[in-house]
């Protein structure tokens, strides 16, 4: 009896083993193939991150020898390994076709046979030619191209072919450089030579890095306040809104430079603004020195039409200035800038007072004031310049004049130099009739006898309509036809 039992239970043992090991080899055995199958896609994806491209081509290997059959996890693996090598891919297809049989292939990977004698496609790249402001790493757009293409490259420019290095995951670009690639497909077919062209210039990246770091220091150093050393919200706010903005490009893998260049000359602005708004003790001195000296001119100066005395309605303007800079002087919340500012305006109303004082006119420019120059009758038509106080009328009858701007005047016995916004010219008065200007000679003409000159060549043209430009008057006008 007891023998009985121990041979029921060892039945039971044996059954219980198979009936595991039929378990195991219906649900468990596909569980951990499976598992391992994904942990060895992550880890040769992982490799593929870190440029490790011929471990993560090996790694492939052995997840096709897990199942090799397998149609889905084939296309898991060309789909990662094009993104290395399109020939490694084409390898794994035909690992795959040897085992299955071409007989048993699907449409899909029949398709990617086909594809595969196809003539090459061109390649596509992640980055576009141009100037960049750090290194990068050029790829393939591996959907782009066809399964088995394999691409060549050179980068000192000569022309590749597949004797040159074999473009295999991404071509690393430090420097300006030309780069030429050409494709092949398995049956040595070849695309033309593809040119690119990168520029590197990593000096405005390190300027940006110096200004980013200006920034963090400005921003942390200094609090928001009204206090001697503080600065406003805005203007803090300002600043770290730009340096969000350039800490952003700084951490893209791809900068442009123009784009670099761009947000550091925000950042630089950025920065001075800053700067300027921080609040500093407020210096006074020089605008009360300029106050002083405008009220000394206003005070001891008269308005008139004699020699020495200033035009009519400059010394209100003088006054309007002085009232301006006295608020600013009393105002005890005013910044060093609006002092600054202030003093600026100061000193240029002043400037502009003293330009008004009437003062004597030369001997030689008395002689060619209101009087006229003719410096072509030909072809081109008639050309007139005529001398005044402010300018040098110059211009063509019936179209644009060119004024000359006097900016200042110096003379010289009978000569003199003028400083104009077209340049330095002289006139030297040979004559009470003649005279040398910018060594041409010419006769000084009246407005009577420019309008007779007008009128021969053109008597319709002898009316105010054409000579008003060259300050000749109406009453010229009628007093020319009236003793012509």
């Amino acid at each position: 009896m007891r023998d009985t039992n121990k041979k029921k239970v060892f039945v039971i043992v044996i059954a219980l083993i198979v009936i595991l090991g039929v378990a195991y080899k219906a649900v468990l055995a596909p569980m951990i193939k499976s598992k391992q199958i994904d942990e060895k896609i992550q880890q040769a994806e992982e490799y593929i991150a870190q440029n490790e491209f011929e471990k993560s081509i090996d790694v492939l290997e052995q997840v096709q020898n897990l199942d090799i059959k397998d149609e889905q996890l084939l296309l898991k693996i060309i789909d990662i390994s094009m993104s290395i090598d399109s020939e490694s891919a084409y390898q794994f297809l035909e690992r795959y076709v040897d085992v299955v049989g071409e007989d048993n292939l699907s449409s899909h990977i029949k398709n990617l046979l086909n594809s595969a004698k196809q003539s090459p496609k061109e390649a596509e790249l992640n980055i576009s030619e141009g100037k960049y402001a750090s290194p990068m790493e050029i790829k393939i757009n591996s959907n782009k191209i066809n399964i088995g293409n394999i691409y060549y490259y050179t980068i000192n420019g000569e022309i590749p072919d597949n004797s040159c290095t074999k473009y295999v995951g991404n071509i690393y670009i430090t420097k300006t450089t030309t780069l030429k690639l050409i494709g092949y497909n398995q049956a040595g077919k070849c695309t033309d030579v593809q040119t690119f062209k990168y520029s590197i210039d990593e000096s405005i990246f390190d300027e940006l890095n110096d200004n980013i770091e200006s920034s963090k220091k400005l921003i942390s150093e200094t609090k928001v306040g009204n206090a001697i050393g503080n600065i406003s919200k805005e203007y803090k706010n300002k600043l770290q809104y730009v340096l969000k903005n350039a800490q952003k490009l700084i951490n893209n893998k791809i900068i442009k430079y123009n784009e670099a260049n761009d947000i550091n000359e925000e950042l630089i602005d950025a920065i001075k603004a800053f700067k300027d708004n921080i609040i500093r003790p407020v210096d006074k001195d020089e605008l009360k020195n300029y106050i002083n000296k405008a009220e000394d001119l206003y005070n001891n100066s008269s308005e008139g039409k004699q020699i020495g005395q200033y035009k009519s309605g400059s010394k209100q303007k003088l006054k309007n200035s002085i009232n301006d800079a006295k608020k600013v002087y009393n105002n005890d919340s005013v910044t060093q800038k609006e002092v600054d500012n202030q003093v600026s305006k100061l000193e240029n109303a002043i400037n502009i007072f003293r330009q008004s004082k009437i003062k004597q006119q030369s001997s030689v420019e008395q002689k060619i004031l209101g009087k006229y120059v003719v410096f072509a009758n030909d072809d081109s038509g008639l050309g007139i310049y005529k001398f005044t106080r402010s300018q040098i009328i110059a211009g063509y009858m019936a179209s644009e004049g060119f004024n000359a701007t006097i900016l200042s005047r110096r003379e010289s016995g009978n000569t003199i130099y003028y400083s104009t916004s077209q340049g330095d010219i002289y006139v030297k008065v040979i004559s009470s009739d003649t005279i040398d200007f910018n060594g041409e000679i010419y006769t000084l003409l009246n407005a009577y006898q420019l309008i007779s000159i007008v009128y021969d060549r053109w008597p319709d043209m002898a009316n105010y309509e054409y000579l008003s430009y060259f300050g000749v008057s109406q009453s010229d006008i009628n007093y020319f036809y009236s003793h012509h």
